[in-house]
């Protein structure tokens, strides 16, 4: 039972009350009666409610409603409809608020739908892929919307959700017939599978492509022989291998040494080679310098190169001045150069000897480099390499042995097969049997109760098509799939999707069926209908003159009679409806509320109560 739908726009709150039990939106078309039909359940978090321009401009939409004489408050986001929807009992104030997705993220998480599902009093309910949410119920049995209620039988949808939730609603929906039918399907699968599975068996023995099992176990014994043996020449080969591998090992760690000493060898010799260089250099240009002293002494001036003149004894013939000892200091020259040139060939010889001994060594330690490299390649060749190659193969003949003996043993299996699978197939068709007697006796007993239902909701039908169409004399609801067959008089039987193509018939037989289920509900304490109903222009001619205008006239009669009805638990039906034409009189609890272009239901609501 709807109180009020309120909405927030910037920092203020307006409300749409909804006092009374029959309430009509009364304006022209495209006026946004629509629109505010499907925001009154949107705040309760479904999924199929069209979310319109005026409802994304607000912050916020609210619901407050009773379930059972408690009163809630729904609260979800106008502009991110995936937003977590916030659902509080106004009744008990220690009752923690609940904030709730729309959608589940996670498996066993709770919706706000499921939650206000079970508020409802609805059970989850699943058949094969079929599955009853919130939405199925708002589409089924609490509102006709506008672009269906003229054309399609209640909203349209698929069929086996529409069964299903109908089947809720009557009570008819039983967990644990539908676990009986399960098991008995299951059951009957296995018996099927296990008989394929014996006949295809037998079809092999018969064209012989199966051996004999004493021939197949023969087969088997010697091909468990020869596997063994080729298992333990795979271990000797394997073993062999590993040893050939760390011997190889060896051989590349010597390489590798002998690699390593060859390289700093001949670095040691190219650094002692260059040290002679240096030394042969240093001893030659000490040579020169001692030839020079050794030279006669020079006759031109070393200046401008003219010949000296003869001086007197005691003076330089050069620069004329006197000196003493001239002959002695030349010997001393002479005598330290020719020590500088013996210390520098002593040392010359010395590194020449070091630079050979570095050559001598650089070449044994390449012939040692060359002779580990040629021993690793060699045993490579001669030991290595055979005995992988030895290895694989017997690792390959053990593996094929293996799969042989795998296959034989799975033959030799299949022997007995028959015996067993026969087993088999007796004790499925036996389990088979139990789960189908009982489900046909669970079914027997809801198809008695499932008549019955029908049976009185096909009273109620058309006792409530008669309020609004006199002419009708039969109504009939099938007990399967709940279509309906309506018989007017003067005219031939005809099904619900053959009555009408458009306008008030079937909108009048849709209208009608869903009244006629809440009146089920008032008699029978296993039907859990809510008692709400939103109906969106469900009075197409009622501007009009003639068999539209009356036809409409009742209708609002039947409508305001199924408000009058209280329910057993002391709520009756609420009605809110829309319709382009005002009322033609006015209604003893009826409320209208006018929406035009200058009273839209968003835009000119009235402030919040506080």
């Amino acid at each position: 039972m709807i109180e009020r739908l309120e909405f927030q726009r910037g920092d203020v709150w307006y409300a749409r009350y909804f006092r009374g039990l029959v309430t009509f939106l009364v304006g022209h078309s495209k006026a946004g009666k629509s629109t505010a039909l499907e925001a009154l359940l949107y705040p309760l978090g479904l999924l199929t409610a069209t979310v319109m321009p005026e409802v994304r401009g607000c912050q916020q939409v609210r619901l407050v409603f009773r379930v059972a004489g408690t009163r809630w408050q729904a609260t979800r986001s106008g502009s991110n409809p995936r937003a977590r929807v916030s659902l509080k009992n106004l009744d008990d104030t220690g009752e923690i608020e609940h904030l709730l997705p729309v959608t589940s993220a996670k498996a066993g998480e709770m919706t706000a739908g499921a939650f206000v599902q079970d508020l409802l009093g609805l059970p989850q309910a699943a058949r094969g892929a079929t599955r009853t949410g919130l939405d199925d119920f708002y589409g089924t049995v609490m509102a006709l919307r506008q672009n269906t209620i003229a054309s399609e039988f209640l909203g349209g949808g698929k069929d086996e959700a529409r069964v299903l939730a109908l089947e809720v609603l009557l009570g008819l929906w039983n967990e644990d017939l539908a676990g009986l039918e399960k098991n008995a399907s299951e059951a009957a699968s296995r018996y099927r599978a296990a008989r394929s599975a014996l006949a295809a068996f037998k079809k092999l023995r018969d064209s012989g492509a199966l051996a004999d099992p004493a021939s197949v176990r023969a087969a088997y014994e010697q091909k468990q022989r020869e596997h063994h043996a080729a298992a333990q020449r795979w271990q000797k080969a394997d073993a062999a291998l590993k040893i050939a591998v760390g011997e190889r090992g060896r051989l590349v760690a010597l390489h590798q040494a002998t690699e390593a000493q060859r390289r700093k060898s001949a670095k040691q010799a190219v650094a002692a080679h260059a040290k002679v260089n240096g030394a042969t250099a240093e001893h030659a240009h000490a040579e020169g310098e001692l030839a020079t002293l050794l030279g006669p002494t020079p006759q031109d001036c070393t200046c401008c190169g003219q010949p000296l003149p003869d001086r007197e004894p005691g003076l330089c013939r050069q620069c004329g001045q006197p000196h003493d000892g001239a002959e002695d200091r030349r010997e001393r020259q002479i005598a330290a150069a020719r020590a500088k040139v013996d210390r520098l060939l002593l040392r010359l010889r010395s590194l020449q000897e070091a630079s050979a001994a570095a050559a001598d060594q650089a070449a044994e330690a390449d012939t040692a480099a060359a002779a580990a490299l040629t021993a690793r390649d060699a045993y490579d060749e001669a030991h290595l390499q055979p005995a992988r190659k030895a290895a694989q193969q017997a690792e390959k003949e053990a593996h094929g042995l293996s799969r042989d003996v795998a296959q034989l043993k799975e033959r030799l299996e299949s022997a007995d097969y028959i015996s067993a699978q026969e087993q088999v197939i007796r004790a499925a068709k036996e389990q088979m049997d139990a789960a189908q007697a009982a489900r046909d006796a669970a079914v027997t007993a809801h198809e008695v109760r499932r008549k019955e239902v029908t049976g009185c909701w096909s009273e109620f039908f058309l006792t409530r098509l008669k309020q609004i169409n006199p002419e009708v004399e039969t109504a009939h609801i099938d007990p399967v799939n709940f279509t309906t067959r309506v018989k007017e008089r003067h005219t031939a039987d005809k099904t619900f999707a053959e009555s009408s193509v458009a306008g008030s018939p079937k909108v009048a037989t849709n209208v009608a069926l869903l009244l006629a289920l809440r009146d089920l509900g008032r008699v029978d304490p296993t039907v859990r209908v809510p008692p709400l109903m939103i109906i969106d222009s469900p009075l197409a001619g009622l501007g009009a003159q003639g068999l539209d205008h009356d036809t409409g006239l009742r209708l609002i009669d039947t409508l305001i009679d199924i408000a009058d009805d209280p329910s057993p638990d002391g709520y009756a039906c609420q009605i809110i409806a829309a319709t382009n034409d005002p009322l033609p009189r006015p209604y003893p609890g009826v409320r209208e509320i006018r929406i035009d272009t200058d009273n839209r239901f968003f835009d000119h609501a009235p402030r919040r109560d506080n």
